[in-house]
């Protein structure tokens, strides 16, 4: 793992174009990020993590506090991604998902404050937002040949095994015990993943990272998961009320590149689309985005990007909002500060 940490000029102009694993998220869309001040010291390290690259920007009076800072940020998010990658062997969520059917495991307790969380999102959606949703994301090809070796089947599924995918998701079949620190799966076959929630989780763990360090100002972006700290601390910070990000067009013109311009403060954003993650099966290409109560894939738009209080939540309702369309939508809306549709060119 490698580490890049550099002082930044007021005149620099940090542009990132990333992608996630699952459940799309605003790396794959992109964001634009400009002010920086010369009198605060202003430091921005990259690392790779979380299957992304992990940058946190800090402006602090003083420098070493500001990189001391960031490297507790860092490790809370390598933490995260100890606890809840499928793409550990050894990790909390995979423990869960290789007991399914036999037993209860213990878990870190970040494992029951997110899994929280996506039960409330999970209500909201009327189940079309389910992290049980492992199964469905299995049967159409998306995890098999990395987790098993297997090359995934090149067809699209039999209606018996879309039947069979969907009998191992629900709810009903994750069990959480909080005072014994115990998660469940009460089916064989079940399985839960994150990737829907987990990087904005990884970010507010940052975010509290670098608050108990002292840092008001910062940005913390994994992968397109972004968490605005306080506000940028330029030469017209005055007059600045945030962070100015832009949504990229990821289709885009040069003179269009973007879809909104905003100025977050205080606040986490995330962006979902299927048009980075994907497989073809039988000549028809299917996105990772799937509403759990059918085992389909949803491909209506290009994208949902959603702002909220916390990067946990943005990124869980940029998931719901894409899986649910616009009008039903409003029903999360209350958890949302701002949730915006981008529709495919006609």
């Amino acid at each position: 793992m490698t580490s890049n940490s550099s002082p930044l000029t007021r005149r620099q102009f940090l542009r990132v174009l990333s992608g996630s694993l699952c459940a799309g998220a605003l790396g794959s869309v992109g964001l634009i990020r400009e002010r920086l001040r010369s009198s605060f010291s202003a430091v921005r390290q990259s690392r790779p993590l979380l299957g992304t690259v992990v940058t946190i920007t800090v402006h602090h009076p003083d420098l070493s506090q500001a990189e001391s800072a960031i490297g507790s940020a860092f490790a809370a998010i390598e933490h995260v991604d100890r606890v809840m990658s499928l793409h550990r062997r050894d990790s909390d969520l995979n423990g869960i998902n290789q007991a399914a059917g036999r037993a209860a495991v213990p878990v870190d307790p970040m494992l029951l404050d997110i899994l929280g969380v996506a039960r409330t999102v999970h209500g909201w959606s009327g189940g079309a937002y389910d992290v049980t949703c492992l199964p469905i994301m299995q049967l159409y090809g998306f995890y098999t040949q990395q987790q098993s070796g297997r090359v995934a089947s090149r067809h699209y599924p039999s209606d018996a095994a879309v039947q069979r995918a969907l009998d191992a998701v629900g709810l009903q079949h994750l069990n959480i015990d909080g005072s014994r620190r115990e998660v469940g799966l009460a089916r064989e076959g079940a399985g839960i993943d994150l990737g829907s929630i987990g990087k904005g989780y990884a970010v507010d763990r940052a975010v509290t990272a670098l608050r108990a360090a002292g840092v008001e100002h910062g940005l913390v972006d994994a992968g397109g998961n972004v968490y605005a700290l306080g506000v940028p601390q330029d030469a017209a910070s005055e007059a600045a009320d945030g962070w100015r990000v832009a949504i990229r067009n990821p289709f885009g013109t040069e003179a269009a590149s973007c879809f909104e311009r905003l100025s977050l403060r205080d606040a986490g954003v995330a962006t979902s689309g299927n048009y980075e993650q994907s497989v073809v099966l039988d000549g028809r290409r299917i996105g990772h985005l799937f509403d759990a109560t059918r085992a389909a894939p949803v491909d209506a738009y290009l994208s949902t990007t959603v702002v909220a209080a916390t990067a946990t939540m943005a990124d869980a309702l940029s998931t719901t909002t894409y899986l649910l369309g616009e009008a039903p939508s409003q029903r999360v809306k209350p958890p949302a500060q701002a949730i915006y549709f981008h529709r495919y060119a006609t």
